[in-house]
């Protein structure tokens, strides 16, 4: 009876110990289903949020980019009833009058008609009108001292603006282009072009450039040619023999032969006229092969020419990025 009794005393503990762990398991297995839920939820709340923040993000930079608001909204702050789509085609009536523009603007080299004489105080402006849906070009001229960083900001790469501008009585002329004075600008949107050069072809410039202690590149020199006259300034990209002689450097061709430089700076093509004894290596070279150079170039002043655009005698050259 003894034995009985102590076998269920030792039961006891057995029984418990095998409840209690039962007890245990459904309790960790409750609490595991419990947190991945909890987990879930917060997961769920937490992409729905940031499915709103990025949905509210998305309505904000549309709204903030919307050209025709922007411009609807300059016109009404600078008080401009008229678009350029109402001057172009009846200039006569609207001299002297303000008109708003809006569109891609880069930097030109076209002066004509009662604003050719203006290369030395304003720099020239192209701008692709959108105003009315489709695109138009105007050249816009602007002061080179009020509008110094709207220039630097257009040597970086093209720029949507909204601009105002007219045509004043005392300079045009019949027939004349789509062509005016700007007096305000905004920038609207857009970034700056960038350089896609590869990096050894821009350390092949920079250091050229810095060995021969110049200052000014070919984008320095084209947009204000008048004032950079004389001077020595760095042309470089690819290049090949020309056939293009014209304007002041017109009779050259028996002394001296053409290069095409496509260049990295202005993104445009540079004729550039080399002596044909001194660098008659350079012309054996050039016969054979396209080559990537770095040139010293300058503008003389006794061969320059109003609207002449990019010509040039070259001094010196360096050919290859040698990396």
């Amino acid at each position: 009876m003894r034995i009985k009794v102590l076998m269920e005393l030792m039961l006891v503990p057995s029984i418990l110990f095998a409840m209690t762990g039962c007890g245990s398991e459904e309790n960790t297995e409750t609490s595991v289903k419990s947190e991945e839920a909890e987990s879930a939820e917060v997961a769920a709340a937490e992409e729905k949020e940031e499915a709103v923040e990025e949905m509210a993000t998305q309505e904000e930079v549309e709204e903030a980019v919307d050209p025709d608001e922007m411009f609807t909204r300059f016109m009404e702050e600078k008080n401009i009833q008229l678009k350029a789509r109402d001057v172009q085609f009846d200039m006569q009536n609207n001299l002297d009058q303000k008109f708003a523009i809006v569109g891609n603007a880069s930097l030109d080299t076209y002066y004509n008609y009662g604003f050719s004489n203006l290369e030395q105080s304003h720099f020239a402006v192209s701008v692709e009108d959108e105003g009315a849906g489709y695109a138009d070009r105007w050249v816009l001229y602007f002061d080179r001292s009020k509008f110094s960083n709207l220039y630097e900001t257009l040597k970086k790469g093209d720029t949507y603006i909204a601009a105002a501008a007219v045509i004043p009585k005392a300079q045009y002329e019949d027939g004349q282009d789509a062509l005016a004075l700007g007096v305000e600008f905004e920038i609207l949107g857009g970034e700056p072009a960038v350089s896609n050069e590869a990096g050894s072809v821009v350390q092949a410039a920079e250091e050229y450039k810095s060995q021969k202690g110049l200052d000014l590149v070919a984008q320095d020199v084209l947009f204000d040619m008048q004032n950079h006259l004389d001077k020595e300034f760095l042309i470089s990209g690819t290049a090949s023999l020309d056939t293009y002689y014209n304007y002041g450097f017109n009779a050259l061709e028996k002394t001296h032969f053409a290069v095409g430089v496509w260049d990295e700076s202005t993104g445009g093509k540079w004729t550039v006229y080399f002596d044909r004894k001194e660098f008659a290596e350079l012309f054996e070279t050039l016969k054979q092969t396209e080559e990537y150079v770095t040139i010293t170039g300058i503008i003389p002043s006794s061969l320059y020419e109003d609207g002449q655009g990019e010509l040039a005698k070259g001094l010196d050259i360096s050919i290859g990025t040698g990396y």
